[in-house]
């Protein structure tokens, strides 16, 4: 299948029911002089861009060789990709022509003349880790339910995230920073611009995003800079309000661990003040250093604040500009957009202390979303619903840990390890089933389906899922 975009032709290829477009820029490089830049439109191409294959994820520290997620994720090499500044890429996955829905009776893509729903997922891993491609992140089993899915790549950790008056843009904020945020953007908005030709609505998208995606888009949801960008959000494990995982910092005390990351690269004690000459070294020292010293350089600085116990060194900013002001406080005061969500959360979920028995109650990323979706159906012009999914996954003794929906969600379950059972893939039909009716219409009933409420103050209702 041969496409026409705005930027020149791309060719799929075929994998089970889809279509799939691997390695699609959504726009320049990131290097050089726009390492520390907002992305910019992809320049054009001539001939047929051949999306046959992965492109390169995102700088970031080596896989988690000896940690739990190793085996849940890592341990495939055909989903491998090396790494790269260059990163900025998106899949394509789109249901083969012809090829009816699982879910007939729910059709999608009504709002667009027959056009099908359109899903983007923003993936988790701390801000600091994770691609569009991971292995759990095949998405047949979800588009074979009428939806187009779209991974992405966005800039991770200081590549992503630094936030330092050096980096300041005339006319923009004064420290820079949020660039994996304006990534996502960039990313959603040449889904809307050209997702039209591979036969989608750009009119009817939803974001959803786990974790660390989770917690960009809590954070794009209120941020005036999207609104009208998206029609729907989902939230797996990292929205909500005062959640535990959710960090946003002041320009200043991001600029701190900037300060780190110079003295790394031989800039210390604020010297880039001293003089002009002084500055120029140290943009020298953030611009034109190879990528693999800086990813060194941020490694260590990485070690330091964990080991002074700073917190996560690299998350969203309180730019002025993306973000006028802490989530907290702009859900208070209203400023999420009024569209639709659905949050969940798992029962042995991050957050979850150990000593104490894992109930919802107990649970503060849960919590987290019960309260948001409560705020949020105060507006009559928008709506949420909230799950805890609870399946403690075969295997070993993890349960239901954080990420574990993954492979349910996206229905890879034969991709994963574990022996999973025939409840186990009953399971993923059904959040499928869920997924992509509330894609096509903001709403995840279904026929024959238990019916899931909104959750309000007076009906604090979510939907269990084990």
């Amino acid at each position: 299948m041969i496409i026409s975009t705005a930027y020149g032709k791309i060719e799929g290829m075929k994998q089970g029911n889809c279509i799939v477009f691997k390695g699609v820029p959504y726009a320049k490089p990131p290097v050089g002089a726009l390492r520390f830049h907002k992305p910019l439109r992809p320049d054009p191409w001539e001939g047929v861009y051949r999306a046959d294959h992965y492109r390169c994820k995102s700088m970031q520290g080596k896989n988690p060789r000896d940690t739990f997620y190793k085996k849940e994720f890592y341990s495939n090499p055909a989903f491998e990709v090396p790494m790269s500044e260059d990163c900025l890429y998106l899949n394509i996955w789109v249901p083969c022509p012809g090829e009816e829905p699982a879910d007939a009776t729910c059709p999608g893509g009504e709002p667009g003349g027959g056009k099908l729903p359109v899903a983007v997922y923003v993936h988790g891993g701390a801000f600091l880790g994770g691609a569009g491609s991971n292995l759990p992140f095949v998405c047949d089993g979800l588009v074979s339910a009428g939806v187009i899915v779209v991974t992405i790549n966005y800039r991770l950790g200081a590549l992503g995230f630094l936030c330092h008056p050096l980096l300041a843009v005339e006319g923009e904020n004064g420290a820079g920073g949020n660039y994996g945020l304006w990534d996502q953007i960039a990313a959603i908005e040449w889904v809307r611009e050209n997702i039209g030709a591979f036969g989608g609505d750009a009119a009817n998208l939803t974001v959803f995003g786990q974790s660390a995606g989770a917690m960009s888009l809590q954070a794009l949801a209120v941020s005036p800079r999207t609104k009208g960008l998206f029609q729907r959000m989902i939230l797996q494990s990292g929205g909500g309000y005062r959640n535990p995982l959710g960090q946003q910092r002041e320009i200043e005390t991001a600029s701190g661990f900037a300060e780190d990351l110079l003295a790394e690269l031989g800039i210390r004690d604020g010297e880039w003040k001293q003089s002009e000459a002084a500055r120029r070294k140290a943009l020298a020292a953030l611009y034109e250093t190879p990528e693999e010293e800086m990813m060194q350089a941020a490694e260590a600085a990485l070690i330091q604040a964990f080991a002074q116990k700073k917190g996560m060194p690299y998350v969203p900013v309180i730019d002025g500009e993306l973000l006028p002001a802490a989530c907290d406080r702009l859900i208070e005061a209203g400023a999420f957009h009024p569209i639709s969500y659905l949050l969940s959360a798992n029962g042995d979920d991050i957050t979850t202390e150990q000593e104490k028995e894992h109930t919802p109650e107990t649970n503060p990323l849960h919590q987290a979303n019960l309260a948001y979706a409560q705020i949020v159906n105060q507006n009559p012009d928008a709506r949420a619903y909230a799950c805890y999914f609870d399946r403690k996954l075969p295997g070993d003794e993890s349960g239901a840990f954080h990420s574990a929906e993954l492979w349910y969600v996206f229905g890879s379950l034969r991709y994963c390890w574990r022996p999973m059972e025939e409840a186990d893939y009953d399971l993923s039909r059904r959040m499928i089933a869920y997924w992509s009716n509330f894609m096509k219409t903001g709403d995840p009933n279904g026929e024959g389906a238990k019916e899931w409420r909104v959750c309000t103050a007076k009906d604090p209702y979510y939907m269990t899922l084990r």
